[in-house]
């Protein structure tokens, strides 16, 4: 399996500088949760704000949901976005609606329609709807409950670098969800999450009883491009 290396950061923070939206919603969410990058809310707000001031229905939903400056705190609004956001096929848009259906948040509860929604989004190859149409499989949320699907969905988001994934998938292979049981791969796919900021791997790896120090990717090329930007 092919996981993420550092150069994956260094692709969206290209992407970012070169308009692409959904890349630079990705490093902001690495960013404000402390994937590949050393955390930095305030980091991961700006590109938000960023993005949201050149038009991304998906990162001004964001804005709004989460009340960043200049933007009014209000679910009702963030919908709205994310509304616009899908009606134009942007993928981080139909993820965050799917969220929000998902959970109830300014909208009814449906699984059903997250779940439609998640999979649109995994079409257009958005590492997070991905992985969470694997666990919406895993689990029978608003689809039926197929444990090989759940397996294979966080494969290809774990082959895309998203690091939940990873650590959803050491957890299949640790209780032989989905696939046949292997804890010594289940214990490598945990290092690999906990590398990359996953409380949850580092914890279960303590669970396991295993002492490891995470070794996050080396910074040498963030670095260095943050000192061109």
């Amino acid at each position: 399996m092919n996981f993420c290396k550092p150069a994956d950061l260094i692709s969206v923070r290209d992407g970012y500088k070169k308009g692409d939206r959904v890349a630079g919603h990705i490093l902001g969410y690495y960013y404000q949760w402390g994937e590949y990058v050393e955390k930095d809310k305030k980091k991961g707000t700006s590109i938000f704000v960023d993005l949201a001031e050149k038009g991304h229905w998906g990162s001004r939903g964001v804005c709004h949901e989460c009340g960043y400056d200049p933007y009014e705190k209000s679910i009702e609004k963030a919908v709205e976005c994310y509304r616009k956001g899908v009606e134009e096929g942007d993928e981080v848009s139909l993820y965050n609606l799917g969220y929000c259906f998902h959970n109830g948040r300014g909208v009814d509860k449906n699984e059903k329609k997250a779940a439609s929604l998640f999979h649109r989004a995994a079409e257009k190859g958005y590492p997070a709807a991905i992985c969470m149409l694997g666990y919406c499989y895993k689990y029978g949320t608003g689809v039926e409950v197929d444990k090989k699907k759940a397996v294979q969905l966080y494969s290809q988001a774990a082959d895309k670098g998203h690091a939940t994934a990873i650590s959803n998938l050491a957890v299949c292979y640790e209780y032989g969800a989905g696939v046949e049981k292997d804890e010594e791969k289940a214990i490598d796919m945990y290092k690999k999450a906990a590398d990359l900021g996953i409380a949850f791997a580092l914890n279960s790896l303590k669970r396991l009883g295993i002492a490891y120090t995470p070794c996050p990717p080396k910074q040498e090329q963030q670095q260095q491009q943050e000192e061109e930007e």
